[in-house]
């Protein structure tokens, strides 16, 4: 298909195992010119994909790590936001989203809910797929909301908000690493698109969410059990990336044989032993 938007990823670290690839290469093969932002070199980038310089949208004097987890999610969030608002023609993806169908050009606010409860009428946005235009308001208010690290989000539940008055109010703010994750994530997105009534244009769970998190482990059983959850509306999935993890301690570091992570790899000529998930040994609890 000619024309399609083009995809932008962000990777910090080494290089790229199975699933990076698996999904970077799945939006390569759709068509879409992709392109992988990374700061230094990374090894292992599939063929297609063309790498720029993350220092052209965001340089690292915020490399902000989350407190508890050590996470880069914090900065990865930062970026995203700069990213789209410098070029309001790509669209953000995580690298742990793979393409089922390409996203068309036509269409400013691209973004789903990962859930959402029918009965209260409301649901999370994440961030791991998203377009905004550059004037959206809520793109605006999120690079403002971003641009302080002690932030106090009048939008968070009282159980959280109260101790981050108190210290405000102690003179000991909070930093935004020691607050609830998602802060600048889902939590940030969902709120301010939600004040602005952009979440209008949030897509149902099927279309960029279709399987949870916490059913993430079927990507590694067999294929049928992953495409139940798909309908014809679905043009992403959410991997999760833990998902590398636990086949890096129950098969390991790739996926099993006749599993739909092992048949995608396949269907886009990617092996996985060329790039294994080495275990790490606080990971195997908790993913």
């Amino acid at each position: 298909m000619a024309n399609l938007p083009p995809i932008g990823a962000l990777w910090i670290g080494g290089s790229l195992t199975w699933l990076e690839q698996l999904c970077l290469k799945s939006f390569v093969d759709q068509g879409h010119p992709t392109f992988l932002y990374t700061y230094g070199e990374v090894k292992g980038v599939p063929e297609g994909v063309q790498i720029r310089d993350g220092n052209e949208i965001l340089t690292t004097d915020r490399f902000i790590t989350h407190g508890r987890t050590g996470s880069v999610a914090l900065f990865s969030d930062l970026f995203r936001f700069h990213l789209i608002a410098k070029d309001p023609e790509i669209i953000y993806v995580d690298t742990d989203v793979y393409s089922v169908r390409p996203f068309p050009g036509n269409e400013s606010h691209i973004f789903g809910y990962e859930y959402y409860v029918e009965e209260k009428k409301k649901g999370q946005v994440n961030g791991a797929i998203l377009r905004m235009p550059q004037d959206s308001p809520a793109l605006q208010a999120l690079l403002e909301f971003t641009s302080n690290e002690f932030p106090i989000p009048e939008w968070l539940p009282p159980r959280h908000l109260k101790g981050i008055k108190e210290r405000a109010a102690q003179g000991d703010p909070m930093h935004v690493s020691e607050m609830p994750w998602g802060i600048w994530g889902p939590l940030g997105v969902t709120a301010y698109l939600a004040q602005t009534g952009e979440i209008e244009h949030a897509r149902p769970t099927d279309v960029y969410y279709p399987v949870h998190f916490a059913d993430r482990r079927i990507f590694a059983r067999r294929p049928m059990l992953t495409r139940k959850h798909l309908t014809d509306n679905t043009r992403c999935i959410h991997i999760w990336a833990p998902i590398k993890h636990f086949c890096a301690h129950r098969f390991g570091g790739i996926p099993p044989e006749g599993s739909y992570l092992d048949e995608r790899l396949k269907h886009h000529g990617i092996d996985p032993r060329e790039a294994p998930v080495i275990p790490q040994s606080d990971r195997s609890v908790v993913e």
